[in-house]
């Protein structure tokens, strides 16, 4: 299973209209709200599902690892937004998570589409102070969703997995292990061993060659040969290059080339 982890700049990074929901595990330090217009999915955060139907509303707070399958076509609202827009709550993002992600329907806002849109059209418009009056908008409406919502204490777990995982990321073609990651990041090798099995139901070993395979495909789709893709992405031989690509892809890397030239 392949992560993303998202770099984002803005105050509000997104907020638009989608149609189908990602179903790529990925995770950023800013919050993600998801209000499901049409459809039904099923949103998984920190590896717990929780069913989000139509008309219900979904709040992934910093660094948790979220993503969707849809069950139904999905249409709504995305807003994506810092957790410093408004200093009087970033303290709360960054320790405190939801109980549950999930507002349903019945207890949102009678008017939270028109909210939504309000937010939509400012974040959008060009004018002078929108990107303001955008921001206020959405602090108005955070506000009566986290008078719904149960929180607790996030776990002290949380920064230290954004830690490991930005730097898998950036090195991950290079030689890595857990003694790297260890001496690197200034954490107990085994204590991140831990947070990859309990927090990302992978052992470190996979998720580096889960991350490494992806990409030796997209080298051998611009027509690199099997052994300078298996270097070049981080492997030391190309035996254990082929082993591993064989079981995340569950293919060869040569029937893989095949069937992307066709």
């Amino acid at each position: 299973m392949i992560y993303e982890i998202e770099n984002r700049n803005n105050i509000i990074s997104a907020a638009t209209p989608f149609t189908g929901l990602s179903p790529v595990p990925h995770l950023h330090t800013h919050l993600e709200m998801i209000y499901l217009s049409e459809g039904a999915s099923m949103a998984t955060l920190d590896y717990k599902d929780f069913l989000l139907e139509e008309g219900d509303l979904f709040l992934a707070f910093p660094n948790q690892i979220h993503f969707y399958h849809d069950m139904l076509p999905s249409r709504g609202t995305l807003i994506i937004f810092a957790n410093d827009f408004c200093k009087e709550l970033k303290e709360l993002f960054q320790t405190r998570i939801p109980i549950s992600p999930v507002i349903k329907s019945e207890l949102l806002p009678a008017d939270i589409q028109t909210k939504l849109n309000l937010i939509l059209e400012q974040a959008c418009s060009k004018e002078p102070f929108a990107h303001l009056a955008a921001q206020g908008y959405l602090l108005a409406l955070l506000c009566e969703l986290l008078r719904r919502m149960s929180l607790i204490p996030s776990p002290h777990s949380y920064d230290s997995i954004k830690n490991i995982l930005n730097f898998c990321s950036e090195r991950y073609t290079e030689p890595l292990s857990l003694d790297i990651l260890s001496r690197e990041l200034h954490l107990n090798k085994y204590y991140i061993s831990h947070l990859f099995k309990e927090r990302m139901k992978i052992s470190f070993t996979d998720f580096i060659n889960e991350m490494r395979v992806e990409y030796a495909c997209s080298l051998l789709k611009q027509n690199s040969n099997i052994t300078d893709a298996a270097f070049t992405s981080g492997f030391c031989s190309v035996r254990t290059f082929n082993r591993a690509f064989s079981k995340v892809m569950k293919t060869t890397p040569r029937e893989y080339i095949r069937e992307s030239h066709k």
